[in-house]
């Protein structure tokens, strides 16, 4: 009986022990990543796209994903489209001469290229080819604030022309110092203007603007990009 009590002594004091010792974590130690899954439409293996999970909020999460839900819809209906014509012209003689000039293809694919401090950028690839010498890449750019799911744009970075003005003239000379990649021909850029329609993603060192296929280079440079340093402009 005496070890009994002496047992239920030590476990008292132990949970003792354990309750004023162990403190609770705090919410705003436990933080949560913005994880970015791979989905695809309709399950066609060409067509992916992200959504956003484990976001800040439910309605900044949602916001996020309806834009990029309505990217992959439009390119569903290219890549449809698309389709529907390879099927059509199956019957064109010029098929069964050449097969190769009658497969079409569709692929709508992306990349996260910035996931920080609830910041979220994301680079769409949209790719076809319907026959010709190469097929072409069609970029577009997603930014956003994940705690409130607004899209960001380059009037949030750059807010006067003047800065405007300093980011157009740095990729200016940023390009003509490159002509392994850009135009060697600086005549190319006599209508360059960055704007607020221009393609970008953010970095922790700034932002860099991203150009389609012949904007400022050819095509074997794809889709070149350019950053642009935060003292730039600011």
């Amino acid at each position: 009986m005496k070890k009994q009590t002496n047992l239920f002594i030590l476990t008292l004091s132990v949970l003792h022990i354990l309750i004023f010792t162990i403190q609770p974590i705090p919410a705003s130690a436990i933080k949560t990543p913005n994880v970015v899954m791979t989905k695809q439409y309709k399950n066609i293996e060409n067509l992916k796209y992200p959504t956003l999970i484990s976001a800040p909020n439910n309605k900044a999460q949602n916001q996020v994903n309806k834009i990029l839900l309505q990217h992959i819809k439009h390119s569903y209906k290219r890549y449809f489209k698309w389709m529907k014509e390879m099927e059509k012209m199956k019957t064109d003689p010029i098929c069964k001469e050449s097969p190769s000039v009658c497969k079409f293809e569709y692929i709508t694919n992306y990349k996260v290229k910035f996931n920080s401090n609830n910041k979220l950028s994301i680079i769409f690839n949209d790719y076809q080819f319907t026959g010709g010498a190469h097929g072409n890449t069609v970029i577009s750019s997603y930014n956003f604030d994940l705690k409130s799911g607004n899209q960001l744009t380059l009037d949030d970075f750059l807010t006067s022309e003047r800065e405007y003005e300093k980011v157009t003239n740095y990729a200016l000379a940023y390009m003509k110092k490159h002509p392994e990649i850009f135009y060697s021909d600086s005549t190319e850029f006599a209508d360059f203007k960055v704007t607020n329609e221009t393609n970008f993603f953010l970095s922790d060192k700034g932002i860099v603007l991203i150009f389609q296929q012949y904007e400022v280079g050819p095509y074997v440079s794809g889709n070149p990009s350019i950053l642009i340093p935060t003292s730039v402009f600011q």
